[in-house]
């Protein structure tokens, strides 16, 4: 087996970063020196070998949180709105774009979809949604 999570973490940043015009993604956490209204985290991979005798293979899950923030009201249409790119780009279909380098992903389903209620500070007004897929991976030999 190989490590792969490096190549997975390059594939999300490059389907989900501006997947939608001035929506940015980060690895983790949003840098101190940023503070957008709209973002997305995608972190907490975990991995689980599956392999064979003949193959080596892993169960991969990844978390992928969606943020907004507006002032007054926020219906969470946004983040529904992200939320729906983000499964064009992570779910396999024909605009599906996730390729690793160094791996195949054979298959990848959405484990679990939750909305967090809105929570108000002052006049700002917090939506999140968190999406974790699961990936069955192939891991190949050559990785660059």
């Amino acid at each position: 087996m190989i490590d792969i999570n490096y190549s997975l973490r390059s594939a999300y940043f490059s389907a989900l970063n501006h997947c939608v015009a001035g929506v940015p993604a980060f690895y983790q956490a949003v840098p101190g020196n940023q503070s957008p209204d709209q973002y997305i985290v995608f972190r907490s991979i975990s991995s689980t070998d599956s392999s064979t005798c003949n193959t080596s293979d892993t169960e991969t899950q990844i978390t992928v949180e969606i943020h907004t923030f507006t002032d007054g009201t926020n219906s969470g249409l946004q983040a529904d709105l992200v939320a729906r790119e983000v499964f064009n780009r992570v779910l396999p279909n024909p605009s599906g774009i996730l390729t690793i380098d160094g791996a195949q992903i054979v298959s990848t389903r959405l484990l679990n979809d939750v909305v967090q209620d809105a929570v108000s500070e002052g006049n700002r007004v917090y939506v999140s949604r968190y999406l974790t897929f699961g990936h069955k991976i192939f891991h190949r030999s050559d990785i660059s």
